[in-house]
């Protein structure tokens, strides 16, 4: 997603790249086709990360049990086929089309029904992605939240319960793998809610405009226009910045990550360091 970004970026500024890209049916069937699947896999992944979170935040065994490698990648691979083929009356429908009105070339539908296309491609994915996807990432924002907390409450008292059945010694042991597990996964579910809480805030300006200018004509008084533009650009920013804003989200919110960043940075260094002095 952040190559197409990169490229609307590079277009933006230069119109006759952006003539040559955007006028072709390689792009109008194919580059539309990416662009309406990447969006909603990465509100689908982000979904099922939070839906992974909470059963592995779980106090119930049978639910933590649901976190694992091998349901994580068949969820994956299931999510990738179903919106590859839900997305398949992109190629199919859309293609070139010079409009005999105004006798402009655009790319339109050419199969099908356009009511069909404008409730899918229009208000379909402005509810799913404005709607649909805040809506579930609060639910089990809150529940890994209330997992979390209940976690905490019980995390003393099964010390201490512990304690009055094994030695000395065994308290030593065991105790430091206990907080050195918990700590990272408090890190990792407070960078999650993080990351859900900001995925809220910046789709939905975006989604609100898009379906203002999906349904309605664009304003004609100049105040009006100056002022939709505006915010049409803050909000498509805003929603962009979906695509970038995981690392930066990460560093800031978790001590642990940070750590292992540097300590990832500086093995790098010092083993290209060896490699240099050996050559």
């Amino acid at each position: 997603m952040n190559i197409f970004i990169l490229m609307e970026i590079i277009t933006t500024f230069n119109k006759s790249l952006s003539d040559f890209i955007y006028s072709t049916r390689v792009w109008c069937k194919f580059g539309n086709y990416i662009m309406f699947i990447l969006p909603c896999l990465s509100s689908s992944y982000i979904v099922f990360a939070s839906i992974d979170r909470y059963c592995i935040s779980s106090l119930n065994q049978t639910i933590r049990k649901l976190s694992n490698i091998k349901i994580s990648r068949i969820i994956v691979f299931i999510i990738l086929i179903i919106w590859l083929l839900f997305s398949l009356h992109i190629p199919i429908g859309y293609n070139r089309i010079r409009d005999p009105l105004t006798n402009i070339t655009r790319c339109s539908v050419e199969i099908g029904s356009p009511t069909t296309y404008i409730i899918i491609d229009g208000f379909f994915f402005s509810l799913y992605k404005g709607a649909i996807t805040p809506f579930f990432l609060c639910i089990f924002g809150l529940l890994i939240y209330y997992n979390m907390k209940r976690s905490r409450s019980r995390i003393l008292p099964q010390t201490n319960s512990r304690s009055n059945r094994i030695t000395a010694g065994q308290i030593s042991s065991i105790t430091p793998i206990i907080i050195v597990q918990n700590r990272r996964n408090s890190h990792m579910l407070t960078m999650l809610l993080v990351q859900v809480l900001l995925t809220i805030i910046l789709n939905i300006p975006y989604m609100i405009i898009y379906l203002f200018g999906f349904f309605n004509q664009i304003p004609k008084d100049l105040f009006q226009l100056l002022m939709y533009i505006i915010f049409s650009f803050i909000a498509r920013w805003f929603y962009y910045m979906n695509y970038s804003k995981t690392f930066y989200i990460n560093t800031l919110t978790s001590k642990l990550f940070r750590k292992s960043l540097t300590q990832q940075i500086l093995d790098l260094f010092h083993r290209y360091k060896i490699i240099f002095i050996h050559n």
